[in-house]
């Protein structure tokens, strides 16, 4: 997938302090910031953290705020931890949403309707990570251990959900 090769029509740069959310960790994205989108929605966005640019989901928070995860390599590439401040610049994703599964893929999801499903309802990061967890396999073998992993794990998580919304 290459990065950064569309260009933005509204940039937004801030510095944030990374803090943790469990054992991720996350900035608060400014209200000047927030004010700019739809509150309660999911927004596909690229961001570019010390130079390392990277497609990602600014997810809703209280208060029609957003949060941005940072992943390992965004904030190694910052050298920057819970606790210390980092400089951002995000516009939105405006690359196609759809990014259809693979046909070994598709045809394991297709024996899972509640994988499937999940998949399918799944934010584009998600679904961007699983297709490229799959897509880094090298072996044939590891590539179908890959994909038996994700349909299993859609599957349970498929599951939560049901029980949480049962509630």
């Amino acid at each position: 997938m290459k990065l950064g090769t569309h260009s933005p029509a509204k940039r937004y740069q801030f510095v944030a302090v990374i803090y943790k959310v469990g054992i991720l960790r996350c900035v608060s994205v400014p209200e000047n910031v927030c004010a700019h989108f739809v509150p309660g929605r999911a927004v596909p966005v690229v961001i570019t953290v010390a130079g390392r640019t990277a497609y990602t989901t600014l997810l809703p928070a209280r208060g029609g705020s957003f949060r941005l995860y940072l992943d390992g390599v965004m904030r190694k590439a910052a050298g920057a931890d819970a606790g210390d401040p980092v400089g951002i610049a995000l516009w939105l994703d405006r690359t196609p949403g759809e990014m259809p599964a693979p046909g070994d893929l598709a045809v394991a999801l297709a024996r899972v309707p509640a994988a499937q499903r999940e998949y399918h309802s799944a934010t584009r990061a998600i679904r961007r990570e699983i297709l490229r967890y799959i897509d880094k396999a090298k072996a044939p073998a590891t590539r179908a251990r890959r994909i038996a992993h994700c349909v299993r794990m859609l599957a349970e998580r498929a599951k939560r959900r049901s029980r949480r919304d049962s509630l």
